[in-house]
């Protein structure tokens, strides 16, 4: 209840139903937005100054992260960076945080890991990719562990906001379609948490480091039915009426899309990283039932013969060799 409550105060968007509700609600937490912000000011400072401790590490570490709470691409630019530098001869280790997992120690991630006990994102990384994968709150031991395994390259999906942990270079994911027009844009003063999503603005950013700032961009080109082996392109699909459920940060923006591409949809969002149990997939029609791949993580072991995966390309294809070429470089 909260998480919904908290998306849609973020991202409500000018002109929407109770725009001037939520924009109210935005103000009356400015104060603890200011708490948090000098709160944030100082801490950066602490490690900024070495009062904290920062580890650096012998290897090249890449965070890929966002300052904007939820549904940035993060975990699919990570993928496609590391599928990258892999292709060209590279090695690759990757730590992820098991967000939402029953995990709470250090874990090696292969493809046949559980999804509810590592972490939905852990486990698509690892079937998605050749890297070594480990799950673990802690970011600096993960690391530790990747490097007795000599890779080239370690990519942190998320950790932006982990002082303790050193880098090389910062990638900051954002999607500017998803906050465009909302209350956090059109007030700049509301941006900070809990009043707007952002984490961290650019005065928290400490380290002298490489960084890159990225606006990612999706289209939905196919969808694929992962019992049959089919791919179909989405304007080829005939079946318009369709089942969409997901549990991401901002599903509206998928939904969206679908609307512009003709398909009349309906919606069944829960919470990001929401632990499916099968029952939000019975429906008593036969319609087509479209999830994310991350979603597809819990789901699979339910064997749905209606459930086709949403499959995105970047916009821009360039983007990730432009980053790779970048990294490399560090």
């Amino acid at each position: 209840m909260l998480s919904f409550f908290l998306n849609k105060l973020w991202y409500i968007k000018k002109g929407d139903n109770q725009y001037w509700f939520y924009l109210i609600i935005s103000l009356c937490l400015l104060p603890l937005s200011g708490i948090y912000f000098l709160t944030m000011i100082i801490r950066s400072t602490l490690y900024k100054y070495q009062i904290f401790r920062t580890i650096h590490f012998e290897k090249p570490v890449v965070v890929v992260g966002n300052s904007i709470i939820g549904g940035q691409g993060k975990t699919p630019l990570t993928i496609s960076v590391a599928n990258e530098l892999s292709s060209r001869g590279l090695k690759v280790g990757i730590v992820v945080s098991g967000y939402k997992s029953r995990n709470k120690s250090l874990t090696k991630v292969t493809p046949e890991s559980s999804p509810s006990n590592i972490g939905d994102e852990a486990v698509l990384i690892a079937r998605s990719t050749t890297a070594s994968v480990i799950s673990g709150k802690d970011r600096v031991k993960a690391t530790e562990q990747l490097i007795h395994e000599n890779p080239d390259y370690i990519i942190h999906d998320d950790g932006l906001d982990h002082l303790r942990l050193g880098r090389k270079m910062e990638i900051i994911v954002s999607k500017k379609k998803s906050y465009i027009g909302t209350i956090s844009d059109n007030l700049h003063f509301c941006k900070m948490l809990p009043s707007g999503p952002w984490r961290s603005l650019v005065y928290h950013r400490v380290f002298d480091v490489d960084r890159e700032f990225i606006d990612l961009e999706y289209d939905t080109f196919q969808i694929r039915h992962p019992l049959k082996g089919l791919n179909i392109p989405i304007n080829d699909f005939l079946e318009k009426n369709i089942h969409l459920v997901i549990g991401i940060a901002i599903p509206e923006i998928i939904e969206n899309e679908l609307i512009e591409k003709g398909f009349t949809v309906d919606r069944n969002f829960y919470n990001d990283h929401h632990d499916f149990n099968g029952s939000e997939i019975i429906f008593d029609d036969n319609n087509p039932i479209f999830v994310t791949m991350k979603d597809y993580m819990k789901l699979e072991k339910y064997r749905n013969n209606n459930l086709w995966i949403l499959e995105h390309r970047y916009k821009d294809n360039n983007i990730i060799d432009n980053l790779v070429d970048k990294i490399i470089k560090i």
